[in-house]
């Protein structure tokens, strides 16, 4: 699926690059939803990180599959990481016209995880930009390839 969304994403001009940390792995969970959140967060990562390449990283443990998606754009200031998840708050930065959007992809997002009990937490990125992090919990969702 990350594959899939990230070639969907380079169609449309944007470099990303996928970097897997351990052998791949099979979650088994919404699929729907998954794909929801994935798609949304990867828009943001693209859509605010200016032209520079956005880096998916991607892990698999008995305990959690983590997928962080990392941009160099220009961040979230610290009092604003959660306050993003809220619906249609959105940072000044990206108020303008040119930014478009509602302010409801990061809700959904964060709604979507709480009622799979995923975790999903927005980071700074060393050297600037914003990590966003899903963590899907693997009891009895795992498959190691």
């Amino acid at each position: 699926m990350i594959e899939s969304l990230a070639a969907d994403v380079k169609i449309e001009g944007s470099e990303l690059r996928l970097h897997r940390k351990d052998p791949p792995c099979v979650y088994f969970g919404d699929p729907v939803a998954l794909e929801r959140v994935l798609a949304n967060l990867l828009k943001n990562a693209v859509q605010y990180g200016g032209d520079e390449p956005v880096d998916i990283n991607l892990s698999c443990c008995e305990q959690e599959v983590a997928v962080e998606i990392c941009d160099r754009g220009p961040g979230i200031p610290a009092g604003e990481l959660e306050a993003v998840f809220r619906p249609f708050h959105r940072l000044e930065a990206a108020r303008g016209k040119r930014a478009g959007g509602s302010g409801l992809g990061l809700a959904i997002v964060y709604q979507i995880a709480v009622k799979h009990d995923w975790k999903i937490e927005l980071l700074a990125r060393e050297g600037g930009g914003t990590v966003a992090k899903l963590g899907l919990p693997t009891t009895g969702r795992l498959s190691l390839c």
